[in-house]
């Protein structure tokens, strides 16, 4: 399927020539929330999605010549069930205002995704929405007539994008394990151990060696010193994160603040000229932050992942960057890794999508923590 006619849409595969018009899209339809953000993709959009796999296509939806709406789908190897399988992520999805309420998701969108998905023997793939963005959850998720045609979208879970913010210095405390930056010689246990933690999670990003180094090769910025370890007392490897600065290929531009939000900034900004850390950015400034990516705790022991929080905390205070951001779904065991620690949430959605009228497969809503790398959406 190379273009679909709409009516006066006109639907067809994204080319590099549509690399600006996508950017000036994606920068002028904020993600609706509470703190509005608008993303940017310049000056490479596909950066992004290479960075995930070397299997995807994006699709735009044309009015005389103007992009007005689009998507991407991102195609991977994945854990399901401890066993190797083809999923997906369904992202950037952006519709303009000149196409919002033309019923373009169910005439096209199912269709689309259904022919890219079984050509691929894709059985299931993931998406994420912002659980403030009323209008998105509905027009996916509604089942009703006029949402005949539409993909399957199953709920996986709820969670949180906690922001921990870079402010007070945090006092050192006693612990059991020892965290340290990861080296070169490490490399082989950290894919072995993520590879591990990863198979036991649906949606898990299998890690070989060679992936491991594809990462540290292609993602801007990421490097091996970028991964935190910690260790027992026995020097057993038992957590690990990364943090990352997506900037080169996804810089975050502030909207506006809406809500709970307004009197968020305003007692956060004085507190910030009183005590001398980062306000928070004003609209239309850019948010700086690290994400953390390549995160595991098998144990599901918060204390793990507070002694990881507790480093990376101390060695970014005075970097410059406002928040560390992290994937925090509902009822996470390590949840409480976070106390203490001053914490802005943001709630979203993840679900599991499968083409129009089928059910995912059982392994695909196994309990635990997903395997969804938050950085890279």
């Amino acid at each position: 399927m190379s273009t679909v006619d709409a009516g006066a849409l006109t639907l067809r595969r994204a080319t590099p020539a549509d690399g600006a018009a996508m950017c000036e899209l994606f920068a002028r339809v904020p993600m609706e929330a509470e703190l509005a953000l608008s993303i940017r993709r310049d000056p490479d959009f596909s950066a992004l999605l290479c960075l995930q796999s070397d299997d995807w296509e994006c699709w735009v939806a044309e009015e005389e010549g103007r992009v007005e709406a689009m998507a991407s789908l991102v195609f991977r190897d994945g854990y399901l069930g401890g066993e190797v399988r083809r999923v997906g992520y369904l992202g950037d999805l952006r519709l303009s205002p000149a196409v919002q309420g033309r019923h373009l998701l169910n005439r096209v969108y199912g269709p689309t995704l259904t022919q890219s998905a079984t050509s691929r023997g894709c059985v299931a793939s993931l998406t994420a929405v912002i659980a403030s963005n009323e209008r998105a959850l509905r027009a996916l998720t509604a089942q009703n007539r006029r949402q005949q045609g539409m993909p399957r979208y199953t709920p996986l879970r709820d969670f949180r994008i906690r922001n921990v913010h870079l402010t007070l210095p945090r006092f050192p405390k006693r612990s059991a394990f020892r965290v340290r930056r990861a080296t070169e010689a490490d490399l082989p246990a950290v894919a072995a151990f993520l590879d591990a933690d990863a198979r036991r999670r649906p949606f898990g990003q299998p890690m070989p060696e060679s992936e491991l180094r594809r990462r540290l090769a292609e993602w801007p910025g990421l490097r091996i010193e970028s991964f935190y370890l910690a260790e027992d007392g026995a020097g057993a490897l038992v957590g690990c994160v990364a943090m990352w600065d997506a900037a080169p290929v996804k810089r975050t531009v502030v909207s506006a603040y809406r809500g709970k939000m307004r009197s968020i900034k305003t007692w956060y900004d004085r507190f910030a000229r009183l005590l001398r850390f980062p306000r928070l950015p004003d609209p239309g400034e850019e948010l700086r932050y690290l994400c953390a990516t390549h995160q595991a705790v098998p144990s599901d022991d918060p204390a793990v992942l507070n002694a990881l929080l507790r480093r990376v905390y101390a060695d970014h205070r005075k970097s410059g960057y406002v928040l560390l951001s992290f994937f925090v779904p509902e009822g996470d065991p390590t949840e409480s890794a976070f106390h203490g620690f001053q914490c802005t949430d943001l709630h979203a959605r993840l679900f599991v999508v499968t083409p129009p009228g089928i059910e995912p497969p059982p392994e695909c809503l196994a309990p635990g923590r997903p395997g969804f790398e938050m950085a890279l959406v």
